[in-house]
């Protein structure tokens, strides 16, 4: 089973799918009108509440006669058909302009419009492009890249250190002939040398400099790998929350197509005497309702959209249409225990194991600090030659050559008293040595607690999908049953507004919890330290 795979609710594909695009174009279109007229039916309706003794005042028109909102309220004045065809011109003035922009949307531009504008993104190419385009992946990249370099630093203490220096000098005396009239004596020289220093023996100040280095090393790859799986995590949350939400957007279409269809009926019942005006006005509250929720859930697209994005690391305006994958792989419930899942976040979780290098780096400072306490020995020497001219005047000297030197030395230092400055340090490196030991131990009892929350949510959660299942089915038909009774005068209305809230309810619950199984498993395989496919 595989816990990482990613599921999207298809939009419907039913009869009514023309009436879902007028419905949408009514919620997407700048169309004036059609938005005044779902104002003024609004408006109408809380006139027709305010009538009743205990309603509020309804709210005032605009004092404006030549206004658009006067004009639209002249008109709610009007039969109940004239409004009706009216909505109806307005529905079809807003489903033109839509499918103008649809086929101007459907036109990919030939330089493109972003990366990811030509393809269609499935949750593994989109995990795999966003360890690229993830600046956090690359910065823990770089911070691994920089601890192997102190790590070659560190290896370098071993090696002598050769290099070569270079003097000059001029220097002008008084002569020494002793006489009033004698000239200056001068002397230049330039000596250019190859000088060389080796520690031979530090007592394991190098060995322990290695040793911190290569945990850091270790600690830094392991950073970087748990970078990487936090990335692929956060891309599979954002990815079935993006889904969530197209599902959402797709189940409030649903309602309106149900909205529609309840309005419907009640202005046949209207026309047959088998429905009161209030009855009307309720259905088209409700309809404007479904509408409202619909414009809601395409506003949590555009977010989800955002978020997507960005932890992928593409710009917020980036096109990235996803993929939509089958039902079928939505994982089952687990079939190994709890206890055998920690075990295996314990033994392969990076973050744990890279804390677990931190504690040993600590060591080795703790191992230097001591080591401070003892001598170093090291050998030292220099080769090199000189070029030197000397005149002296008063007693007629004058020469000028080259020649050569070189020196070796053993020796060594002992730092005998520093007013307690070793001892500081190794209590320093002692306490933290004890401080990465507890941070170890923090950190396995809250990877074991990520792992036991994660498990136990998905078992509920994967509970939680097959019982929204069963209640969208049951809720599906419940409407279905009541509609066609009240259609036939069996039914009221609120028994049918109360059937159709439920069905809505239950497509949420259904895509809310189909949601929380895909983000549960995520979290399980993200908490547990495994790759896809590797908690079963």
């Amino acid at each position: 089973m595989n816990l990482s795979s990613s599921v999207m609710c298809p939009l419907p594909r039913c009869g009514g799918i023309l009436f879902l695009l007028v419905c949408i174009a009514g919620c997407q279109s700048g169309d004036p009108l059609w938005r005044q007229g779902l104002a003024d039916m609004e408006r109408k309706i809380e006139v027709e509440v305010a009538r009743s003794p205990s309603a509020e005042s309804p709210r005032p028109v605009a004092a404006d006669p030549k206004s658009l909102v006067a004009q639209l309220g002249a008109l709610g004045r009007a039969s109940d058909a004239d409004q009706a065809a009216f909505i109806d011109r307005g529905i079809r003035s807003a489903v033109a302009s839509q499918a103008d922009a649809a086929a101007d949307a459907s036109v990919v531009p030939s330089d493109g419009a972003g990366p990811g504008i030509e393809r269609v993104w499935g949750l593994a190419d989109l995990a795999a492009a966003a360890l690229e385009a993830n600046p956090a992946t690359r910065e823990s990249w770089y911070r691994a890249r920089a601890a192997a370099a102190r790590e070659q630093s560190a290896f370098a203490a071993y090696a002598p250190r050769v290099g070569i220096e270079a003097s000059m000098s001029y220097s002008a005396q008084p002569g020494e002939s002793f006489s009033p009239q004698a000239e200056a004596d001068n002397e230049s020289r330039f000596a250019p040398q190859m000088y060389a220093s080796w520690l031979l023996l530090d007592f394991g100040r190098r060995d322990a400099d290695t040793d911190r280095a290569r945990a850091e090393v270790a600690a830094s790859n392991l950073s970087h790998d748990r970078s990487l799986q936090r990335t692929v995590y956060e891309v599979q949350d954002a990815y079935f929350e993006l889904e969530s939400t197209l599902g959402l957007r797709a189940a409030a279409e649903q309602d309106v197509i149900a909205a529609a269809s309840v309005l419907k009926s009640t202005e046949r019942r209207l026309g047959l005497g088998l429905a009161t005006k209030p009855d009307l006005l309720v259905a088209r509250q409700s309809m404007a309702e479904a509408l409202s929720r619909l414009e809601k859930r395409r506003a949590d697209v555009f977010i989800a959209e955002g978020e997507l994005r960005n932890v992928a690391g593409f710009p917020v305006s980036c096109a990235l249409p996803i993929d939509p994958t089958p039902e079928s792989d939505i994982p089952e419930i687990l079939t190994s225990g709890i206890d055998g899942i920690i075990d295996q976040a314990l033994a392969q979780r990076p973050d744990l194991a890279s804390v677990v290098m931190e504690v040993r780096a600590r060591e080795a400072e703790v191992r230097k600090a001591q080591a401070n306490y003892l001598p170093e020995v090291a050998v030292s020497g220099t080769l090199g030659g000189g070029w030197y001219y000397f005149d002296q005047p008063g007693f007629s000297i004058l020469g000028q050559g080259w020649g050569f030197s070189g020196s070796a030395i053993v020796g060594g230092r002992w730092l005998l008293y520093d007013d307690g400055a070793r001892d500081a340090a190794l209590a320093e490196a002692t306490a933290q040595r004890a401080a990465a030991a507890a941070r170890l131990a923090r950190a396995r009892l809250d990877a074991a607690e990520e792992v036991w929350r994660a498990y136990y949510s998905l078992q509920s959660s994967r509970a939680q999908y097959d019982a929204a299942k069963a209640r969208l089915a049951a809720a599906a038909e419940a409407f279905a049953a009541v509609k066609r009774a009240y259609e036939l005068g069996l039914a009221t209305l609120p028994d049918l507004l109360e059937i159709e809230q439920n069905l809505s309810e239950a497509r949420a619950e259904r895509i809310e919890a189909r949601s929380g199984v895909l983000c549960a498993s995520a979290q399980l395989i993200f908490a547990a330290g495994s790759g896809f496919g590797e908690v079963r």
